[in-house]
C-alpha cells in the first residue's frame, strides 16, 4: 500500500462559496461549429477558469457528427453521460470517457443512437479552441 500525500497549496483556505449549478438551471441551445453536422445542442456548465475547468455538456442527436480535430491550447476529457459515441470507428458507452492533451488529432466523433457528452477542457479555453483537421 502507498501512502499519498497532497502538495502544498500555494493559496491558504478560502471563505468563498462553491459554485452550484443545479440540473435545473442547465439550459441546452442549438449548437453549431465547423466540422458538425446533424443535431448537436449545448450547455455550458462552467465557462468561469479562475474557479474550475471550461466544463460543456453536448447532446447529439442520432447520426450527428463531430469532425476529427484537434486543440492547440487545451488538455481535455470526455465523459459519456448517455448513448454511445463513436470515437474515430471506437464505440463508447455510458460510462466510458476519453483523454488526450493539446494538438492530438482525435474524432470523428459521431454517434447512431444519440448521446449526451461531458466535455472538460483546462486551462481557460472553450469552443473557439478547436481546429478540425
Amino acid at each position: 500500500m502507498t501512502d499519498t500525500v497532497a502538495a502544498p497549496s500555494a493559496a491558504g483556505p478560502s471563505a468563498e462559496a462553491d459554485t452550484v449549478i443545479h440540473a435545473r438551471d442547465v439550459a441546452f441551445a442549438p449548437f453549431a461549429l465547423p466540422g458538425f453536422s446533424g443535431g448537436t445542442h449545448a450547455a455550458f456548465v462552467n465557462t468561469d477558469t479562475a474557479k474550475a475547468p471550461f466544463i460543456a455538456l453536448l447532446r447529439m442527436e442520432p447520426g450527428a457528427v463531430l469532425a476529427r480535430h484537434w486543440h492547440p491550447r487545451s488538455t481535455e476529457a470526455v465523459y459519456v453521460l448517455e448513448g454511445e459515441m463513436i470515437n474515430n470507428g471506437e464505440r463508447l458507452p455510458a460510462g466510458s470517457c476519453l483523454a488526450h492533451g493539446p494538438g492530438v488529432i482525435h474524432g470523428p466523433h459521431a454517434t447512431e443512437t444519440g448521446c449526451t457528452l461531458m466535455f472538460i477542457q483546462q486551462p481557460g479555453v472553450g469552443p473557439d479552441d478547436s481546429i478540425f483537421a
